[in-house]
């Protein structure tokens, strides 16, 4: 009986994740805030279950390991210097908004460090599902977008690394923070050397006819990386992103991501479901006012990004506020982060809660932003003229 309620569960969630994204491509927006409401929305009906907690867990390496099988180390280096450029601006002017504001609201200091990377990174899935829709890859400053998500990206999982090890070592004092560093860069540049050094070994190892075999294999070493990474005190995030940038130097990275896209479709679906399940909105009161000062704070500091970060790239005016617009939505790594911290101790108002109510105005806000960018830019440079 009580699987048959459980499964009965699951058939309800992912029916009310299709409605979730009929109505997402209906007015154009991310799937990302659509499925976090409909977690909200089915969360007096629906319990988490392990099962759900599992396939959670699951979507949450096989997004990571996706997001790492985009990257190529080669391009990075290609490009380090304009990337550096560009990332770092971003960091300095988004990353400590975060930090001040939650020290402000009397957060601890592990806290804090959450609530600056839920802040700072912006949704490379959001942005860049929209610079494809909105056709938008040849503007002049889609290469210093993507040069700017990619350095986020990379920093924010050494990050992610660090905070979940300093979790497990016991907080912020600098005994735990250093072992954090020196596992999360330990483990970072082992893989990294052996993506590098054995690459024609893994070649072999995935050259197989057999493409049930070949899944198989995929995600053994998924999962074996993520749960390696997790036995050192780790998060399975970074287990499973860097994953991802092995398998991303080989030839088999299109077919990689052809076995594991049906499975992932479904996962990371019940993992941003699952967050929204478990954040309590009850309290709106004390959670939407923190959660709009930090849309207040936040916007204008990704509007400035675009400004300097473009005009080290050579970029018009109005190609910098495009640029600076398009920074604005946030999603999957904010959510990461927020489910990592659930595991610290309980705030008021509470990081996820916090955390859920800000992704869906900014992802939202975000995605209109983006879609209206060229226009706006351009009604701004038209009344400055007229000034």
């Amino acid at each position: 009986m009580e699987v048959s309620t459980t499964l009965f569960e699951m058939g309800l969630t992912c029916l009310v994740l299709f409605l979730s994204g009929l109505l997402a491509k209906k007015v154009k927006l991310s799937l990302i805030p659509l499925y976090i409401l409909a977690g909200l929305a089915i969360s007096r009906f629906v319990k988490p279950t392990i099962i759900m907690e599992f396939m959670s867990t699951v979507g949450l390496i096989l997004l990571l390991f996706l997001i790492g099988l985009e990257f190529t180390l080669e391009s990075f280096l290609k490009n380090r210097k304009k990337i550096l450029a560009g990332g770092l601006y971003d960091l300095a002017l988004n990353f400590p908004v975060g930090l001040v504001i939650g020290l402000l609201l009397g957060f601890d200091w592990l806290c804090s460090l959450f609530l600056a990377g839920i802040i700072y990174v912006s949704s490379s899935a959001i942005i860049c599902k929209g610079v494809v829709e909105l056709k938008r890859s040849a503007n002049p400053e889609t290469e210093c977008l993507l040069g700017i998500l990619v350095f986020e990206d990379l920093f924010i999982v050494l990050y992610l690394a660090i905070l979940s090890s300093a979790i497990a070592n016991g907080g912020t004092e600098l005994f735990p923070v250093g072992l954090a560093v020196f596992k999360a860069v330990g483990f970072c540049a082992a893989l990294i050397i052996i993506a590098k050094v054995f690459k024609k070994y893994i070649e072999m190892a995935l050259d197989i006819e057999s493409t049930e075999l070949f899944a198989l294999l995929i995600f053994a070493i998924v999962i074996l990386t993520a749960t390696s990474a997790e036995a050192m005190g780790l998060s399975i995030a970074i287990g499973a992103f860097l994953a991802g940038l092995v398998i991303s130097e080989t030839s088999q990275k299109a077919r990689a991501l052809e076995v594991v896209a049906p499975l992932q479709y479904l996962t990371v679906a019940i993992f941003f479901v699952s967050f929204g399940l478990t954040s309590q909105l009850t309290n709106l009161k004390e959670i939407y006012p923190v959660a709009i000062l930090l849309v207040v704070a936040s916007v204008p500091l990704k509007l400035l990004t675009g400004f300097f970060a473009g005009k080290g790239y050579g970029l018009s005016r109005r190609a910098q506020w495009r640029l600076g617009l398009s920074l604005l939505p946030r999603g999957e790594f904010s959510v990461v982060l927020a489910t990592v911290a659930m595991g610290i101790t309980a705030t008021h108002p509470p990081v996820n809660a916090v955390t859920t109510l800000y992704v869906l105005i900014i992802a939202v806000l975000g995605s209109i932003a983006m879609k209206y960018a060229d226009a706006f830019a351009k009604w701004v440079e038209e009344k400055k003229t007229m000034v």
